[in-house]
């Protein structure tokens, strides 16, 4: 499976090669006009910075892999591929390569999604777009989706519920840098941007999730997730840098964990997290081959 930046691209970036060219299957040039978004889409926004690189390299090279649509009654839908299609837009290009699925090959697939969900490197955020996926293109209800990936009912609502976060939030989710118990803390808040603040909150002060749960049900009188906490001085704690998150993201893809780096004046220390004998003995085989 192909590694690639998961967070934000829907469909296409859970299967990865597994929605990719099938034996004997033939690639269209499809007008970009007769090609429509998919309405299902989890993510609305995409990140500027990623669509402007994605901008380039179209303009360079050309659309070098198709995208995946099915027919409908007014064209075509995208099922993966929807940044390529914003990208050629926004360049006038007038057609695209794609690959046209049928009902079949939809049902193949929902199956390769079921599959990826199973893998333990996915974050909670790739996996709730994938189980909203699940929900909006196939029709599947919260127990079916249970059923298939073999977990129970209330974790794939509750894994669902992380899409009602704000994108700031969920971004934090992704990387790790908040776990599942501070997310689900942060949902009963209801406001978006005391969602946000809090959120920036746990990661400047490191909050348990016990903490975070007195401060939102309000038995922690000191704290207010909008403002600084009286008689708590926050200078010391360290804000990481966007170049250090984004280094700590590629390293949780490689090695399938949460990592965190801190780092002062050149000198620090990566941290990687494991829960049981097997995901220690699997971060140990993702360095060995790294390694040689």
């Amino acid at each position: 499976m192909a590694n690639k930046e998961t967070l934000g691209r829907g469909l296409e970036s859970l299967l990865g090669e597994a929605i990719g060219i099938e034996s004997g299957e033939k690639i269209m040039r499809i007008k970009v006009t007769e090609i429509q978004p998919n309405e299902a889409q989890p993510r609305k926004q995409f990140a500027q910075a990623q669509m402007d690189s994605l901008v380039d390299s179209i303009r360079e090279h050309g659309v070098l892999q198709p995208i995946i649509v099915r027919p409908t009654s007014k064209g075509y839908k995208i099922i993966a591929g929807e940044r390529r299609w914003r990208a050629a837009k926004q360049l006038g290009i007038k057609e695209l390569p794609v690959i046209v699925k049928n009902a079949d090959g939809l049902k193949t697939i929902e199956l390769a999604l079921v599959e990826n969900i199973q893998r333990e490197d996915l974050n909670p955020i790739e996996k709730a777009t994938a189980f909203s996926e699940l929900k909006s293109n196939f029709g599947l209800t919260q127990e079916q989706i249970a059923a298939k990936v073999g977990q129970d009912r209330s974790t794939i609502a509750n894994t669902l519920r992380l899409l009602d976060l704000p994108e700031e939030v969920q971004d934090f989710v992704s990387r790790g840098t908040i776990s599942m118990g501070h997310a689900r803390s942060l949902l009963s808040l209801k406001d978006p941007k005391k969602q946000i603040a809090l959120s920036e909150k746990i990661v400047k002060d490191d909050l348990s999730v016990r903490e975070v749960e007195l401060i939102v049900s309000g038995k922690e009188s000191h704290v207010n997730p909008l403002k600084a906490p009286i008689g708590i001085k926050l200078a010391h704690t360290l804000i990481k840098s966007p170049q250090i998150l984004d280094l700590e993201d590629k390293l949780r893809r490689i090695v399938g964990t949460k990592v965190s780096i801190m780092e002062k004046n050149g000198k620090g220390k990566i941290t990687m997290e494991f829960s049981n004998n097997a995901q220690f003995e699997s971060i140990l085989a993702r360095l060995k081959v790294l390694t040689g």
